[in-house]
């Protein structure tokens, strides 16, 4: 292992128990999830956190759902949408599911949070439950179009967090307003970045000038049917006289808001060296859902389906140096699921599972032993687009990865109210990454296990027992919030939703 490397790993060293049976220091623990990432990015846009990354990553984690609410309650539970209950931006995690941050808090963690989206407050996510400081301050009123809505972008909430963790002066447009450290009690502490959620704005000094221009019609040009543009991602800078959108140039600036975010977690990450946190902070990173830059011609969003793009995600962990559960090599084979992060975290930190996990269908599950030996087994991975009722049909969609393979089944209800499957897709994301080729259209199917796939796809199916109700109650809830928060139902829509 090279010099360089052994400078990247976090060098936790748990003090021995004296003969006295004194407990050694619990670490603390970073906890960062950055809204829209795409798994790509790393390596080309955060050169920060890539260094970070020498520590160790995965080569992908999969979303549930390419939406916020539901994947960071996967996150934060280890459950599927279907277990947990958040399917959609409307409706809070229910209180009978436990929580990452209070498994932490009752074995004594101070737990703190600053978010900067929308739709995490606390009111929208049920999530504030277990933080002792929990921050929801938007302080950014502009930036999400059409309507505006309030964020928190990158160096304001790092500003927070030095504050909170008693490193920095506290930030003059928003909190937290209490100090997370105590004593000698371990943090844990959770920061959700908006950017690099569009509106796609980075600052200025990281703009960086596009490459050669990629002309394709907006969303009005009807001989392009299945196309989805989201202009209000669009700047005009980006727009030509005729209409057409320079995606070239829209890309661009999604790249400058990853690099804002990465210029802004090394100036935490240097703040946490400064004061000797680095060496006894456990750091986790990732994200709640990719970005859809073009493939399957869906533009400058995510939501609307749940291509690879869209559930693709960065994962990186930097562990103890000296801790049994060190990884044997820095870049850890094969793809985790969000729902293994808080089974697998709890394990490196010696604490018991959440009581909420057991044999039920695509629950995560610790992933320590495997990430040790630097590579994770192939396992089923199941990821979904659901849709409320009155758009497109109410086309609900279900795939199952099993490593090369991706089957994606498209359902609805038929005149009887029973779920029927509408089509099937199937790729080989080995040769086949941007799943350009649908096998079952084509005469050979490459020796695809379709049997197996189905199989597993049938028994995700049958585990999400409201399915073939759930794009009327969506509708329903959606209606329910028009009537009563007609401002926060726009808000929703203006986030994409």
């Amino acid at each position: 292992m090279s010099r360089l490397t052994q400078q990247l790993f976090l060098a936790i060293t748990l003090a021995a128990a004296t003969s006295c049976g004194r407990t050694p220091k619990q670490p603390n623990v970073l906890f960062i999830t950055i809204d829209t990432l795409r798994a790509d990015r790393l390596a080309t846009q955060m050169p920060h956190v890539a260094q970070l990354a020498g520590a160790s990553r995965v080569d992908a984690a999969i979303a549930p759902r390419a939406k916020t609410s539901p994947s960071i309650a996967t996150l934060l539970t280890g459950l599927p949408p279907h277990e947990h209950g958040v399917r959609d931006l409307l409706s809070p995690l229910p209180d009978k599911v436990p929580l990452l941050q209070e498994q932490l808090q009752q074995h004594g963690w101070r737990t703190g949070a600053i978010i900067g989206n929308w739709v995490l407050k606390d009111e929208h996510s049920g999530l504030a439950r277990g933080f002792d400081v929990w921050c929801e301050d938007l302080p950014q009123v502009t930036g999400v179009p059409p309507h505006d809505a309030p964020q928190r972008t990158a160096t304001s909430l790092v500003d927070g967090a030095l504050a909170t963790l008693g490193l920095g002066q506290a930030p003059k447009d928003a909190g937290p307003r209490s100090v997370l450290v105590q004593d000698d009690a371990p943090w844990f502490l959770w920061l959700h970045f908006m950017d690099p959620h569009g509106a796609y704005e980075p600052p200025h000094e990281h703009r960086l000038a596009p490459p050669a221009a990629q002309w394709i019609s907006s969303a009005a040009d009807t001989s392009q049917p299945e196309r989805y543009v989201a202009d209000y991602n669009v700047p005009a800078e980006a727009r030509d006289a005729t209409g057409r959108i320079d995606a070239a140039a829209v890309q661009a600036l999604y790249d400058g808001e990853v690099r804002y975010v990465d210029a802004q977690l090394a100036r935490l990450f240097a703040a946490l060296a400064a004061h000797d946190l680095l060496d006894s902070t456990v750091i986790v990173i990732t994200s709640d859902h990719g970005e859809s830059l073009g493939e399957q011609d869906y533009w400058f969003e995510h939501g609307r389906n749940a291509s690879e793009a869209t559930v693709k995600v960065p994962l990186i962990v930097r562990l103890p140096a000296q801790s049994a559960w060190q990884p044997q090599l820095t870049k850890v084979a094969g793809e985790a699921r969000l729902a293994d992060v808080t089974p697998t975290l709890l394990e490196w930190l010696a604490l018991p599972p959440l009581t909420s996990l057991g044999a039920r269908v695509d629950v995560g599950q610790s992933l320590a032993s495997a990430w040790r030996a630097g590579a994770i087994p192939v396992q089923p991975i199941a990821c979904e687009k659901v849709e409320r009722a009155g758009l497109t049909g109410a086309v609900q969609t279900k795939v199952v990865r099993v490593w090369p393979w991706r089957l994606e089944r498209r359902l609805a209800r038929d005149a009887q109210g029973n779920l029927r499957g509408l089509s099937e897709s199937l790729y080989n994301l080995a040769e086949d990454p941007a799943c350009a080729r649908d096998l079952l259209a084509q005469a050979d199917q490459a020796g695809a296990p379709l049997a197996e796939l189905r199989a597993e796809l049938d028994s995700r199916v049958r585990a999400d027992a409201g399915l073939s109700e759930l794009g009327d109650e969506l509708e329903r809830r959606r209606l329910e919030l028009l009537r009563k928060r007609p401002a926060d139902a726009r808000t929703i829509e203006a986030l994409g939703y």
